[in-house]
């Protein structure tokens, strides 16, 4: 007999089709120095993702899980249902019911409207892994655009990084006694609504979200010392997304409004791409990316100056690497991030941070502090099955 949920899906799910596709893949993370609390400087993981997928006439069928054992932190391991979900598409609108993963935006750097599924915070820097969320989507496409109404069952904790874990805050998280704004607690029932539309070389896309914050803030714990005990609180969160192409440029943003947290606030992220297309009369595009960032809540937000290397070639292979600039608070950050095919089977990627972190008291908080000695190199593998 299967030991888990996750193992009953798997089985569940290759009765009805009878074959499981998916991938493989190991990783490496090297840190170049010391954790602040001594964490060792090599951390390996090996996950597995089956996946399935069944598409008959007017319904839809997906099934897909990961697994994760990380070497060195066990808040790192992951059996996640990422994907259980039956899509029915009838004449006038499409019903999805089960486990999905929905993402909202179109800026590069931050994803400020992206709500509806809870980050894997423990799998990257950047918070675009995300968790499987139970969820009704109705989905109606009209003259006047196309309208998606969810309603949200149950929530997601946030998972972090573990004592022995990279990259993490300086002080532990106590995941296992959270808080909640709302008696429900993980229980209750979140709601959102999305009308997107597009008008010739112009995207646009207004949302609302009521429900549990897929963020959470953190309280001191009452009852140990050096430790934080996240809460999670009901929010309202209103967001606008634009993004205009021409020729070669690309224009975006991203916008929210939220109350629920303190006192109302607001976050965006705004810039451009502009892409070259075959660079020194190469095939290769080269796309410059620049965007900003503000947010309310803190003193100062970093802008990003990023490049995107398309060599457009049977591999597709791609660099993608940026620099992180906080003027005010004089930290500089920079990011790499690298893809390549081996045949039709495999997948090599390298994933790189560096923390410029200076010790100048300039009065201003300083984004970085808490990751100045987590600068990494990550070689990830996959296969493909």
């Amino acid at each position: 007999m299967p030991k888990s949920p996750l193992m009953i899906c798997i089985l569940f799910s290759q009765l009805i089709v009878g074959e499981i596709i998916g991938e493989l893949s190991f990783d490496n993370r090297y840190f170049f120095n010391a954790g602040l609390q001594e964490q060792k400087k090599n951390h390996t993981s090996f996950s597995f993702s089956p996946e399935i997928f069944k598409d008959d006439s007017n319904k839809i069928f997906h099934f897909k899980a990961k697994l994760r054992k990380d070497s060195e932190d066990s808040g790192r391991d992951l059996n996640d249902i990422q994907e259980l979900y039956l899509i029915n598409i009838l004449e006038d609108k499409e019903i999805k019911l089960g486990v999905s993963k929905e993402f909202w935006g179109v800026t590069e750097t931050s994803h400020r409207v992206d709500i509806i599924n809870q980050t894997d915070f423990t799998e990257g820097f950047d918070g675009e892994e995300k968790l499987g969320q139970p969820m009704i989507k109705i989905s109606l496409e009209r003259q006047w655009g196309l309208l998606d109404i969810y309603t949200l069952l149950g929530f997601r904790e946030r998972n972090f990084s573990g004592n022995k874990g990279r990259l993490r805050l300086p002080l532990s998280i106590n995941e296992k006694g959270p808080l909640y704004s709302s008696s429900s607690k993980n229980k209750r029932a979140d709601f959102a609504i999305r009308w997107s539309n597009y008008y010739d070389d112009f995207d646009i896309a207004i949302s609302h979200f009521s429900g549990t914050s897929r963020e959470p803030r953190f309280l001191p714990s009452a009852n140990k010392i050096n430790e934080l005990v996240p809460i999670y609180e009901v929010i309202d969160q209103t967001g606008l997304e634009i993004q205009y192409l021409l020729d070669g440029l690309a224009i975006k943003g991203e916008v929210i409004s939220r109350s629920g947290q303190g006192e109302r606030f607001s976050a965006a992220t705004y810039g451009f791409e502009y892409t070259q297309v075959g660079v020194l009369q190469t095939r290769i595009d080269l796309g410059w990316v620049v965007e900003f960032n503000h947010d309310d809540r803190l003193e100062s937000s970093p802008f990003v100056l990023g490049t995107r290397f398309s060599f457009n070639d049977i591999y597709d292979s791609q660099i993608l690497s940026g620099f992180i600039v906080n003027d005010k608070s004089k930290e500089l950050g920079f990011l790499l991030e690298a893809s390549r095919r081996i045949g039709e089977c495999c997948m090599l990627s390298l994933e790189g941070i560096y923390f410029d972190d200076t010790d100048e008291d300039n009065g201003q908080k300083k984004l970085f502090q808490a990751f100045k000695d987590d600068d990494f190199l990550r070689a990830e593998f996959i296969y493909y099955l």
